[in-house]
């Protein structure tokens, strides 16, 4: 039952309700008391900026004391724990697990974070995934490329986050640089890169679908096709451009969902929110990683008017006993509007304008709202992933060529402002 509070609110636990996990604590807050659980003992200070510990009955951090955490959980006898963001994957699983709560199998919680161990899943499940090779060492690594005569490979990191030290490579001089650039790194997940991952370049457009499961059924609540362009550095980096909310009744919809469900069903993700990101090649879709977690693109506002839901609501609902909001829903979203995420671009190296951007984009008919990843005055640098992009703005309107004159009004407003 849990032990609620004096106002009748039963016990939550967040672990790590960092950036968009900041949207699903304040959401839950209204309903329950909210303790917040850290996974790590120092999280990165642009990370837990945005924590919003103003909603936290305790805040208490994991790793300095686990026995600690654990049994005074267990006198707080919390509803549910849920993984806020991508650092809390595996506390959460271990966390729930302990409590006989809904959650992810922990058996395969690292393969729910480490790209090598989440292919190895797939291949295991029979389901499609791209040629890889995980190495510390560099020489084993263009060995690979050349038995495979892959042309082009993709060198990334095992488990960092935001597209941090992605490089997409055609000669072995490219990928000894992307390799000496992530090896040895402690990266943006407090995790040191003791290896690299050379993958298969994978042709064809690439999507984001959002999902929420309960007990094993899976449901989408939307997805994205991304649009990428070259970073402003000059070198042959791309940065996400934006995203359109994707027609739920397109081909490519109708090949995406089937297969993201059989990757969730890969990786045990039974409960809870899942952020998958793919690619539809000639071959067929095929996966870049799945987190189980809520997405970066979550906005609760924009996604209601859009699809008449939103992953955030429908996350907390996978906990709740009933799951009203989920059983009256279909398995797919509908599309009531057109929805573009666009990632903002730094240009140049300046104090952020927030307050003169949101103004400016404010005045744009199709404009919904703007989120920016750090505070006003903030000292921007050229953005070559998603963590230097300054923030995201969501366009929404039921005339797409309403968002494409929003989204070129946009780009100019950028260019002069940042």
């Amino acid at each position: 039952m849990g032990a609620p509070d004096s106002a009748g609110r039963p016990v939550l636990a967040l672990v790590d309700a960092l950036t968009t996990g900041a949207l699903l604590a304040r959401r839950a807050a209204a309903d329950h008391r909210i303790v917040h659980i850290r996974s790590r003992a120092g999280l990165p200070e642009t990370f837990a900026a945005s924590l919003p510990v103003e909603v936290f009955a305790a805040d208490l951090t994991y790793p300095v004391d686990p026995e600690g955490v654990t049994a005074r959980l267990a006198a707080l006898e919390p509803v549910a724990v849920i993984a806020a963001s991508e650092f809390g994957v595996e506390t959460a699983d271990r966390l729930a697990a302990r409590f006989g709560l809904r959650g992810n199998d922990p058996a395969l919680s690292a393969a729910r974070r480490d790209k090598d161990l989440m292919m190895a899943a797939l291949v295991r499940a029979g389901v499609p995934a791209p040629r890889q090779h995980r190495s510390s060492d560099l020489g084993d690594l263009l060995s690979w490329r050349r038995e495979r005569g892959l042309p082009r490979v993709v060198v990334k990191p095992l488990d960092s986050a935001g597209s941090e030290d992605v490089y997409a490579c055609d000669t072995d001089e490219e990928i000894r640089a992307a390799y000496e650039a992530a090896i040895g790194k402690t990266n943006l997940m407090l995790c040191p890169n003791e290896a690299v991952l050379v993958q298969e370049y994978l042709e064809g457009d690439e999507y984001v679908v959002n999902t929420v499961s309960r007990d094993g059924r899976h449901w989408i609540t939307d997805a994205w096709i991304s649009r990428k362009r070259p970073a402003v550095t000059g070198d042959k980096r791309l940065i996400y451009d934006y995203e359109d909310l994707l027609d739920p009744d397109t081909p490519a919809a109708h090949a995406l969902f089937p297969y993201v469900e059989r990757v969730l069903d890969a990786l045990a993700v039974t409960d809870g929110p899942g952020h998958t990101e793919l690619i539809l090649t000639p071959a067929g879709p095929r996966l870049l990683e799945t987190g189980a977690r809520v997405s970066g693109l979550a906005n609760p506002v924009a996604l209601t008017r859009c699809t008449g839901a939103d992953q955030v609501g429908l996350t907390l609902d996978c906990h709740t006993a009933d799951a009203p909001l989920l059983t009256a829903r279909p398995p797919r979203y509908a599309r009531r509007e057109h929805a573009r995420c666009i990632n903002l671009v730094a240009h140049r190296a300046l104090p952020l304008p927030t307050r003169e951007l949101e103004a400016a984009f404010s005045r744009l008919p199709a404009f919904e709202s703007s989120r920016f990843r750090t505070a006003e005055g903030t000292v921007t640098r050229p953005t070559v992933d998603l963590n230097s992009s300054p923030g995201v703005v969501f366009l929404v309107h039921r005339d797409p060529s309403e968002i494409e004159r929003g989204y070129k009004a946009l780009r100019e407003i950028e260019h002069e402002l940042l």
